[in-house]
């Protein structure tokens, strides 16, 4: 696996690339402070990249995602500590697999780069409210009824067990049917499910 970690500090990119290295098992890493000094030929061969982006290196994104689009294995995640939800939006539009605001947990920041490396997206669960325009209304989320109902149960904070006591199934069937809500809805847990059902007015709207 070839790996390219973008950014201008390089307490940042030294960090990332051991964390990396560690976590992944793969001495393949280049790190740039400035990616647009590599060639497109050398952006064909990357497999992930992970950019932490600032007001000076924005335009890495867009050429990343033309890239990706030649090179459906690249896999492309941002680290945004300014919260500029303008390229949040535009990275959404542009097939970014994840985007993250900062890194507070070791274990969850490995969980999301292995998570996105599964071909899995991960937006942070802040900015899921901006993705509105680019979804699904509320009313068309592709979720099929029983998940619907399932998420209801979520919201009301009810356990697997419970929900599978009131709908008179398995424990294992619900435990399915949450996972697919989050693999759906880009979530990683209960309470992204709660937050973001309350953020898109859905609550009242599942039965």
């Amino acid at each position: 696996m070839k790996i390219l970690v973008v950014s201008e500090s390089f307490i940042i990119r030294d960090s990332l690339n051991h964390l990396l290295n560690e976590t992944l098992k793969t001495n393949d890493i280049i790190t740039a402070s400035n990616a647009n000094d590599l060639s497109n030929e050398d952006l064909l061969e990357i497999d992930f990249s992970l950019i932490d982006v600032n007001k000076n290196n924005i335009s890495i994104v867009e050429r990343l995602s033309k890239v990706k689009n030649k090179s459906k294995k690249l896999k492309i995640m941002i680290l945004d500590m300014r919260k500029d939800i303008e390229l949040f939006i535009k990275s959404i539009d542009y097939g970014i697999d994840g985007y993250i605001l900062n890194i507070d947990d070791k274990d969850e920041f490995i969980y999301i780069i292995k998570k996105v490396l599964n071909g899995k997206k991960f937006y942070d669960s802040e900015l899921l409210q901006y993705t509105i325009h680019n979804e699904k209304t509320n009313n068309e989320i592709d979720l099929t009824n029983r998940e619907k109902c399932v998420l209801n149960y979520v919201c009301k904070g009810l356990s697997n067990k419970d929900i599978a006591n009131e709908l008179k199934v398995t424990d294992y069937t619900i435990k399915k049917h949450v996972s697919n809500i989050l693999s759906k809805l880009h979530l990683r847990n209960r309470q992204d499910i709660i937050l973001y059902a309350q953020d898109n007015n859905i609550i009242d709207d599942i039965i």
